[in-house]
């Protein structure tokens, strides 16, 4: 997951887990459930739409705006949500942006606003402001909202950046940071990823950095994912990690460790791929539809969480057509899965890529429309994929 701070999120609607696992079967798929492959929020439309924060209300009903063959058309008759990370500055100074976005997207899904150190920048006291915003605007164009993350190492606040806490200490912080956010959002997610990036990238057990691990020990991973269940029984839970799409020995490991947490009855309902590869670099559709075929055989669901494709810096023609391969295999694979009914980019415009700068200039041109909003072959790829 980017830590990129030019990028930002948003949110609307919660779905309940026993729905979400009905609705989002096969059967469920083929009955053609409205607009998206998740059922739909338990909240209201006005709690969804926190008074003189967001966009306003849209005059007709971006659904029925959307014509036919925008990516969200297209993605509503194959009952697939389709989504884009959420930038709020990029929001606020761009009205092209917003237009886009819900042009051509159904769902939402927060970069960085829902992170503790977008929300509690302050030990104690929770900010949603930034946040309220999005899923105002999320709401008010019919979109879906992930969430991401609930814990993780990283993007910390200055008050627990380096910190170790007595033990109790650091599971009151993570009680009370997860209860607040997840009520306050409650009946507006469609899926939290609870826990990012916990396993070590390379060899045995899990990741040492950060304040959880180190303050608690390795029970935290089960601590934070019975705490969130507490706080909202209804929710979907996923774990989220990269570099584990296709059949890596990461995935491997990801895989028997989230097995032996099912089977000591941690609330784990998905996994989430994040996806961040390189043109030169990536999985086959294949291995990814071995690894999704693999978590669905536990019972999991399996969500695209940040899908970008990383171009060298100087991206020639023939870089674009196998980064648009790419793009099509990966919703071909999302739509021949049992379930994997969900598909979010880590942003649609190359003007607001988090690529650039963490790659230090070398890779860029990431996404499926360039800096002007022109879609690129990307673009016109998924859009095949989905009228296949």
């Amino acid at each position: 997951m980017s830590d990129d701070r030019t990028m930002d999120p948003i949110s609307p609607c919660l779905l309940s887990r026993r729905a979400f696992v009905k609705a989002s079967g096969a059967a469920g798929l083929a009955a053609g459930i409205p607009l998206l492959g998740l059922p739909r929020a338990r909240g209201d439309a006005a709690s969804a739409t926190p008074p003189g924060d967001a966009a306003p209300a849209a005059a007709t009903s971006p659904a029925a705006a959307a014509g036919v063959n925008t990516l969200r058309g297209l993605a509503a008759k194959k009952g697939l949500v389709l989504g884009s990370a959420f930038s709020n500055t990029a929001f606020r100074k761009d009205p092209t942006y917003g237009e886009v976005l819900a042009r051509e997207f159904n769902c939402l899904v927060a970069e960085n606003s829902m992170k503790l150190s977008g929300i509690q920048r302050v030990r104690g006291e929770f900010d949603f402001t930034r946040p309220d915003a999005m899923m105002a605007f999320a709401a008010a164009h019919d979109m879906q909202v992930r969430a991401v993350p609930l814990v993780w190492h990283d993007a910390l606040p200055q008050w627990a950046e380096g910190k170790t806490f007595p033990r109790e200490e650091a599971l009151d912080i993570l009680r009370e940071h997860i209860f607040a956010v997840m009520r306050h959002f409650r009946g507006r997610i469609c899926a939290w990823d609870v826990l990012n990036e916990g396993l070590a990238d390379k060899g045995p057990g899990l990741r040492k950095e950060g304040p959880w691990f180190h303050s608690i020990g390795p029970d935290y991973v089960e601590k934070v994912y019975h705490l969130a269940h507490e706080a909202d029984p209804e929710a979907l839970l996923f774990y989220n990690d990269f570099d584990m799409d296709g059949m890596s020995e990461k995935a491997d490991r990801c895989y028997l460790w989230i097995k032996e947490l099912l089977a000591r009855g941690v609330p784990i309902h998905g996994i989430g791929l994040q996806y961040h590869v390189k043109v030169e670099r990536h999985p086959s559709p294949a291995e990814v539809t071995r690894n999704i075929r693999r978590f669905n055989d536990l019972g999991l669901h399996v969500h695209i969480t940040e899908l970008d494709v990383w171009l060298p810096a100087q991206a020639t023609a023939q870089h674009l057509q196998q980064q648009a391969a790419i793009y099509r295999g990966v919703i071909e694979t999302a739509l021949a899965a049992q379930k994997c009914p969900a598909v979010m980019l880590w942003g649609f415009t190359d003007r607001y890529s988090w690529v650039p700068g963490t790659s230090g200039g070398t890779y860029d041109h990431a996404l499926i429309f360039d800096r002007d909003y022109h879609p690129k072959p990307a673009y016109a790829a998924i859009a095949e994929a989905l009228r296949s």
